[in-house]
């Protein structure tokens, strides 16, 4: 027999084992019922409240990035109005104050068309171009060191419309990451601000700074993620790197409306990057330990529904135990009483009076039966009385048909004698006649005393049914 076929059959013949299972087993579905209609919805509501924080997030973000720009800017413009063109021996003396004025320039260059050196440059020749003033990313490499840089680039637009040069105030992108950094919201949160072509402008970890395309990343969750951020749209997207699970808030970044402020916009987008464990973090140690809890509490519960039904079965195994004993014969041990108004006692009850019931019957029924047998035997002696008196009445009736031969064969003989005599020999028919007569009497004298005889049986055979 299988260990599920044995644990089956110990479960069917242990009641209280069975009652034990079924109440433990119903409130066990309706605990873990509730417990998982809690932590549905406190995972909704941790998501929801995810959500809005990453929102929230996003936009606090988003407002320091922008207002780290817009001080550049302003410091850029300022620059751009107090600058004299006509001096440019101090234009190193002017870049070097708007790094003093403002703590986010970690460079500076004020070009004129005129010089020759900035001519190839990209920044330079694009801003001259466009005559716009607008963001620009650039890579600059020093003693084999490649710093990243976003720069504002103002065009310096003088009479005519002409372009006579372009101010470059340069931001590293590595103080721009810790800065964001330092406010992020949970300790495994990151900033990213991303370009539309998909490259880092605000990196979320500065060691990261090497790899500044996030669409050449090698985990193909993130390359999804940045795809998404690159999308213009906003909304949240789950990705995985190193083992750690993280929810992709993203949304386009918007520029605050500011008088003199260019309106360009760069497509960019912001995104805040959240550890799954630090939205679900209290969630996930709550859920364990009230699982925990949970199967603690279950089996408490159930070694306490289990003694609580053993004590209040107690009365039925010792009924059950009384029934056995009352099947093997034992029909008069003593039943205790209990004092209990509930079922089992009223079974218990119900219980004693069915023993003194039965017991009472078979007391009946022994003397019944000692009757019966008493009776029996009564029967078997009269029986054998009656066996000996017909025996008795047969050998009387042989004994009188004996003698009821003899006259019977005389009387034969005398008619057959008689019938030979001839009607002379008067004498002789006389003397035959008279044997006749006589053997014809004594026949029936004997049969009278069958009849008399019977007459008196039949008296005493109604005289005893009367």
């Amino acid at each position: 027999m299988s260990y599920i076929a044995r644990l089956t059959s110990i479960i069917k013949r242990n009641l209280p084992l069975r009652v034990s299972l079924m109440i433990g087993s119903a409130l066990s579905v309706l605990l873990f019922a509730s417990l998982f209609t809690m932590f549905y919805f406190s995972r909704k509501t941790l998501k929801e409240n995810a959500l809005n924080r990453a929102s929230y997030s996003l936009q606090q973000a988003m407002t320091n990035i922008d207002n780290i720009l817009l001080s550049v800017e302003e410091t850029a413009g300022n620059t751009y109005f107090n600058l004299r063109l006509d001096k440019p021996q101090l234009l190193d003396s002017v870049s070097a104050r708007m790094m003093e004025a403002n703590p986010y320039i970690t460079g500076c260059a004020i070009a004129l068309a005129s010089g020759k050196d900035y001519e190839k440059e990209a920044w330079f020749s694009e801003t001259v171009a466009t005559k716009e003033a607008k963001w620009v990313r650039q890579q600059v490499e020093q003693d084999s060191v490649i710093d990243q840089f976003i720069s504002f680039c103002l065009p310096i637009v003088v009479a005519g419309g002409n372009v006579a040069g372009v101010i470059r105030a340069d931001i590293s992108v590595s103080l721009l990451s810790g800065i964001i950094a330092e406010a992020r919201p949970s300790p495994n949160s990151y900033c990213a601000l991303m370009d539309s072509d998909g490259s880092f402008i605000v990196h979320p970890m500065e060691n990261g700074l090497l790899t500044p395309d996030g669409q050449n990343m090698s985990e193909a969750s993130i390359r999804q993620a940045v795809n998404a951020m690159v999308s213009g749209n906003a909304g949240y997207v789950p990705f995985e790197t190193d083992g750690h699970r993280y929810y992709l808030f993203y949304k386009p970044f918007e520029r605050a409306e500011v008088p003199y402020r260019t309106e360009a916009d760069y497509h960019w987008s912001i995104g805040m990057a959240y550890d799954e464990h630090d939205i679900f973090g209290a969630y996930y140690r709550l859920f364990n330990w009230v699982v925990a809890i949970t199967l603690g509490g279950i089996a408490v519960m159930y070694l306490l529904i289990r003694l609580i039904v053993l004590r209040q079965l107690r009365s039925l195994e010792m009924l059950t135990r009384h029934a056995e004993r009352i099947a093997q014969g034992h029909y008069n041990e003593p039943i205790p009483t209990t004092p209990k108004i509930d079922e089992l006692g009223v079974l218990q009850d119900n219980f004693l009076h069915m023993q003194q019931s039965i017991s009472a019957h078979m007391d009946k029924l022994n003397e019944l039966s000692n009757d019966i047998k008493q009776r029996g035997r009564e029967l078997k002696a009269a029986y054998k009385q009656a066996r000996q008196a017909e025996k008795m009445k047969t050998g009387f009736l042989h004994n009188m048909t004996d003698q009821m031969i003899q006259p019977a064969f005389a009387i034969a003989e005398n008619v057959t004698a008689l019938c030979g005599n001839d009607k002379e020999s008067v004498t002789a028919t006389n003397e035959l006649v008279d044997k006749i007569e006589q053997d014809g009497t004594t026949i029936t004298q004997l049969l009278n005393n069958l009849l008399d005889l019977s007459e008196r049986e039949m008296d005493e055979e109604k005289g005893g049914e009367a």
